[in-house]
């Protein structure tokens, strides 16, 4: 498989087998051949999660290249970290309402195959994903184990994350399936 981007850690496609939905963490160094492998491969609709806030303080290189379409369609609350695990899939519950749907519906219906990110491409990236794979009819195993899978491609950037900030519990900001169960228990979208 194709490694995206060398910059990135958590970049993979959304459905098996296709190129129309691909989910990342925000791609901050993106190379000549790396944006000539994308606009080969139509993967053009670049959909960034994040706060004008993040944005600002982190801009994606993409948006400077005219090959690419990119849209800021922030998630509701996705800048926000929860106190305690148990309030991790609230907030995601709370990502559920009708900016997510508009979300949705712009990546569903572009034009091109899509890129889609917010900071780590865990919280926001993985409640869109989660959606999109429920929709394309996944099953609810493939969605638990596709979200699982970010914590493992990130474990050493969020337990680097957590030691530096004492005040930063790992199990909050590190994806466990419970967490995914719940969400997809409460939310029709």
């Amino acid at each position: 498989m194709h490694r995206f981007f060398a910059s990135t850690k958590n970049t993979r496609p959304v459905l098996p087998g296709s190129l129309r939905y691909i989910r990342s963490d925000v791609p901050l160094q993106v190379t000549e051949e790396e944006k000539q492998w994308l606009a080969g491969h139509n993967i053009t609709t670049v959909v960034d999660l994040r706060t004008e806030r993040e944005r600002a303080a982190k801009p994606c290189p993409l948006e400077q290249d005219g090959r690419f379409r990119c849209l800021h369609l922030p998630v509701t609350g996705g800048d926000a970290l929860p106190e305690s695990p148990a309030w991790v899939a609230q907030s995601y519950i709370n990502m559920a309402d009708d900016r997510m749907e508009g979300i949705l519906k712009t990546i569903t219906e572009a034009e091109s195959n899509v890129l889609f990110f917010c900071t780590a491409g865990k919280d926001r990236t993985g409640v869109v994903e989660a959606l999109l794979q429920r929709r394309a009819g996944c099953s609810e195993e493939y969605i638990l184990q596709d979200y699982l899978l970010s914590g493992q491609n990130l474990a050493a950037d969020l337990e680097r994350y957590a030691r530096s900030n004492p005040g930063v519990d790992l199990a909050v900001i590190t994806p466990q399936r419970e967490t995914m169960e719940r969400f997809l228990r409460a939310v029709t979208l």
